[in-house]
């Protein structure tokens, strides 16, 4: 993971954030396809399995007509949205925007921007690229 300059922002404020270096590792092509297509077929076989699951436990056929279209539209959805994380994050310690009290940014969060939320007061705090 290389080093990375990042703004720490609350996500409803409009005053400028502050500047931090952060861990991250930036995903080439491949890599953001490769974990798009994972996630799609596992949120696809995971959301058969659990639909044809419960056709077996309770035989109604529109759970099960309604439950198939939604998962083989969901796991594509889920796919382009990991395919348009371009760096995943390492694990750190910021300061909170509001309350200044030391977070800890979750490994591999996935980033830009990146969002999580304070442990200690709760607003979501927005990680983003600093130029």
């Amino acid at each position: 993971m290389e080093p990375t300059n990042v703004r720490i922002g609350r996500m409803d404020s409009r005053r400028p954030g502050v500047v931090a270096t952060l861990p991250a590792r930036h995903l080439r092509v491949s890599e953001r396809l490769k974990r798009a297509l994972l996630r799609t077929f596992a949120v696809t076989g995971i959301g058969l399995l659990v639909s044809n699951f419960a056709l077996l436990i309770m035989p109604v056929p529109h759970l099960h007509l309604c439950s198939i279209p939604l998962v083989l539209i969901l796991g594509p959805l889920v796919g382009a949205v990991t395919f348009r994380d371009s760096a995943l994050l390492g694990a750190s310690e910021l300061p909170c925007p509001r309350c200044s009290v030391i977070v800890h940014v979750p490994a591999e969060l996935p980033g830009w921007p990146a969002r999580f939320n304070c442990i200690h007061c709760g607003i979501m705090v927005e990680l983003n690229e600093a130029l």
